[in-house]
């Protein structure tokens, strides 16, 4: 009797930590994805890293995660290093997509992949796009730039407003 109640015990043991592992698995894959790719450095003002729906405060030392949205408030600005050594700076009222980026340190291979749907932003160059420049892009509303340099500086301007004439001004029956 006191065999059979110690296995009962041991399958019992077996079965919740199968299901443990089970459920844990995916929370283990989602991990996977959260790399952490770079570091917030400075912050003035208000700046936000958003990830889908949720939405947290940038502040010196907050990690920056494959996918997250950097977004600066206006008359406030933020610097943030990848871990390449790449450093990029936004400024009042930006918004950057870190949509595509992979940095191997021992290889030295990756690639980099930013989209600035506003504002403004400085990139200064770290080891990939000295390794390979064709890997490192910067793509706005409007234009995909290729990396040729060290320093530079990229700006979305909002488009003016056009001009349309209102219904009959302009009957040139």
């Amino acid at each position: 009797m006191r065999i059979h109640r110690h296995f009962l015990i041991a399958a019992a043991c077996a079965c919740l930590s199968n299901a443990a592992w089970t459920q844990s698995a995916p929370v283990h894959a989602e991990a996977q994805e959260l790399v952490r790719i770079g570091t917030v450095k400075d912050v003035q003002g208000q700046a936000w890293l958003k990830r889908g729906a949720d939405m947290r405060n940038a502040m010196p030392g907050t990690g920056v995660q494959l996918a997250d949205k950097l977004v600066t408030a206006p008359a406030s600005a933020a610097r943030i290093s990848l871990r390449d050594g790449t450093e990029l700076s936004l400024g009042p009222g930006a918004e950057a997509d870190l949509s595509e980026y992979a940095f191997n340190a021992t290889t030295q291979e990756g690639k980099l992949f930013v989209r600035l749907l506003q504002g403004s932003m400085r990139v200064v160059t770290g080891i990939l796009a000295r390794v390979n420049p064709d890997a490192f892009r910067i793509s706005t509303p409007t234009s995909v730039v290729g990396v040729r340099g060290t320093d530079f500086i990229v700006e979305v301007v909002p488009e003016a407003p056009r001009w349309q004439p209102a219904a009959g001004e302009f009957n040139h029956e």
